[in-house]
């Protein structure tokens, strides 16, 4: 972007190719540019790669991602109903129970306008 079009990349940028590599199912690629950043990942970007990862049954990635979301938004327990769910469709039961014990113990609940949001995201 710099040498042709004299734009300096922002971390805007990064998030739609992030989004876009990830739409596109390269997800370890948008993890690599997500790490390769001058700037630390953002909620969004996150969202971006999380959604990818849900989309395209990545739960290796999902599982940093997550950990990645907690750190930046403590409250954002969406994330953790969307990886529970991920582990139910591929029969990772042990890690369903694990994690709704986490919840529960942690009374972390969800609530409706995160899931809402992490829904759009997932399509």
């Amino acid at each position: 972007m710099k040498p042709v079009y004299g734009v300096e990349p922002k971390i805007e940028h990064y998030g739609c190719m992030v989004d876009l590599l990830g739409r596109s199912g390269k997800i370890e690629e948008a993890e690599e540019l997500m790490k390769g950043m001058v700037w630390k990942a953002d909620v969004v970007m996150l969202g971006a790669l999380f959604a990818a990862c849900k989309n395209h049954g990545n739960i290796e990635v999902v599982e940093r991602v997550v950990k990645q979301v907690i750190v930046l938004d403590p409250n954002n327990h969406g994330v953790y109903v969307v990886l529970s769910n991920m582990y139910a469709e591929v029969g990772r039961w042990q890690d369903v129970m694990r994690l709704r014990k986490v919840m529960k113990v942690g009374n972390l609940k969800n609530t409706l306008g995160w899931m809402v949001t992490f829904r759009l995201l997932c399509r």
